[in-house]
């Protein structure tokens, strides 16, 4: 005789009737799950609470790219001006214009100046030449480039002049010949500079001489205007 004992048929059949709508339950409950799950995540990387989508980071030649876009042309232009000679210099007592104003700075067998920047923005302003002591120095600055950079002109009889825009930065004309502000192939001396703020610069040089130019696109220079 068989041990096991079974169960009627009406009651297996009950039972898996009881058990099939839990199964089904559970099923539906795991795929509703899956579906509030996905939204949520859906939701968060759409941002749609914020009304936007998270934009990628672009690479820097993507950068560079947009911004040659976003900046105007400047097409090489050849020029001829000498510069300006004989300018006037101040003390910083007879300055007014704010500490924070950036300011070419050049220290010197024992003397300094600073030449502000916003005095050499004008075309006609962007090289000038100064007997700086016992030196002869021409301080050149582009304004397009924001390059800087001094030569010593001791040692030569050509003229330096400004020769234009190369449409990377300022022409430097020497002895008939075009050379870009930073070119190394330039035939010049260069002299040691710095660019600082004014405030700066007349901390450490308090003695020290400035340049203002003509105060066209800076406004009040000196306390005497």
């Amino acid at each position: 005789m068989n041990e096991e004992s079974s169960l009627p048929e009406s009651e297996e059949a009950s039972i898996e009737q009881s058990e099939q709508p839990t199964i089904w339950q559970n099923r539906w409950t795991l795929v509703i799950g899956v579906l509030v799950l996905v939204s949520a995540l859906i939701w968060m990387l759409l941002d749609v609470g914020n009304g936007k989508a998270p934009v990628p980071p672009e690479t820097e030649s993507q950068l560079q790219a947009r911004e040659a876009e976003l900046m105007p042309d400047n097409p090489p232009e050849e020029m001829d001006e000498p510069g300006i000679y004989d300018a006037k210099y101040y003390t910083a007592a007879d300055v007014v214009f704010p500490d924070d104003e950036e300011v070419i700075g050049i220290a010197v067998g024992g003397k300094a100046c600073a030449y502000l920047l916003n005095g050499m923005n004008d075309v006609d302003q962007h090289i000038v030449h100064h007997d700086l002591g016992d030196r002869k120095l021409t301080v050149t600055y582009c304004d397009k480039s924001e390059c800087i950079a001094v030569f010593d002109r001791a040692e030569t009889t050509a003229e330096i002049r400004m020769g234009g825009f190369s449409g990377e930065t300022l022409w430097i004309l020497y002895d008939g010949e075009r050379y870009e502000q930073d070119e190394e192939g330039i035939p010049l001396k260069n002299v040691p500079s710095v660019r600082t703020t004014w405030g700066e610069w007349k901390q450490q040089h308090p003695q020290t001489l400035v340049y203002v130019g003509l105060g066209l696109s800076f406004g009040k220079t000196l306390k005497d205007q």
